[in-house]
């Protein structure tokens, strides 16, 4: 959808959606939604042993200042219904070679996960890594446009619910190109490449395992 005005300034694009996230571990930009959002992870946070059941999202620095983060959560789950969110978010990404989505929060609907993938196509020096819980609406994707719709600049990782026990691609992602998954190690061993941040002062330094297929496992925190 192109804007009824021009977005000329980053001021303009963040005013539209949101502002973006820029947490100590990452390499770039990201985008962070309300927990109290997410669907499926709302409802796991309920289960006993969960990993949303201690999300990381929901302690430590995203706690200490919640006062100012929660309010620019929320601005941005608002701002996904604007018009203009989408040509926002290309000027904020501009020249940018990565970009995670969700560092909090999870996808809200098809709609949702359609605007990322265009975002995706817009942006093809970039690459997107999108972590989520919400299998049914990858599924719900892949249904209506077809296996190869995902560009290839963009990989959807599915993510474990539970510590120790590995993610299941469900039948109808198996070989769907752009579809990678995640796991948690506690007391297993990891599934899948282990996530050097811990070894690495809680940062990726000149890891891009994320943005990439590959299995990764994430230590429990």
């Amino acid at each position: 959808m192109k804007p009824t005005i021009p977005i000329l300034t980053l001021r303009q694009a963040a005013e539209i959606h949101g502002g973006m996230s820029q947490t100590s571990k990452m390499p770039c930009k990201s985008s962070s939604l309300p927990t109290i959002a997410c669907n499926v992870g709302e409802k796991m946070s309920k289960v006993p042993g969960s990993i949303c059941g201690t999300c990381y999202a929901n302690k430590g620095n995203y706690l200490k200042y919640a006062a100012n983060i929660e309010p620019a959560q929320h601005a941005r789950l608002v701002a996904l219904d604007d018009p203009l969110w989408l040509d926002a978010m290309v000027r904020t990404i501009g020249s940018d070679q990565y970009f995670r989505h969700h560092d909090s929060g999870d996808l809200q609907s098809l709609a949702h996960l359609e605007l990322i993938v265009e975002l995706a196509r817009r942006t093809p020096g970039c690459r997107h890594w999108l972590p989520t819980r919400e299998y049914a609406v990858v599924m719900a994707f892949v249904a209506k446009h077809g296996r190869d719709a995902i560009p290839a600049n963009l990989v959807i990782r599915l993510s474990a619910m539970f510590p120790d026990k590995p993610v299941r691609i469900p039948t109808s992602l198996m070989g769907v190109r752009g579809i990678a998954t995640s796991n948690v190690h506690a007391a297993a061993a990891p599934v899948g490449q282990a996530c050097a941040a811990p070894a690495q002062g809680g940062a990726c330094q000149d890891c891009r395992a994320c943005w990439s297929d590959v299995t990764v496992s994430y230590k429990l925190h």
